[in-house]
């Protein structure tokens, strides 16, 4: 690993550092409404991406493990938000 992507690898991990002191700071004050559950749940892609995409250096190409990997957070995330979504309509 050069300087250069360890530079890089400690910029991404302070960004997800902040995403998720963001995602907890939103989590605490917010009320049980949608805009904040999508929020929390926009800051986890994010995160999950930055994961992805960097801490499994699959940045480069369209490798079929990134697309698989990005496409199954995405799957996880939206069940994650229609559950909030009938709770808080059912509930």
């Amino acid at each position: 690993m050069t300087s250069r992507q360890h530079e890089d690898l400690v910029g991404v991990l302070a960004m997800l550092m902040t995403f998720a002191i963001g995602g907890a700071i939103v989590t605490a004050l917010a009320g049980p409404t949608i805009v904040p559950i999508a929020a929390v749940l926009a800051i986890a892609f994010a995160k999950g991406r930055l994961v992805v995409l960097d801490f499994l250096e699959l940045r480069g190409g369209h490798h079929p493990m990134r697309i698989a990997l990005i496409c199954w957070l995405s799957i996880i995330l939206i069940a994650a938000l229609s559950r909030s979504l009938v709770v808080l309509l059912l509930g």
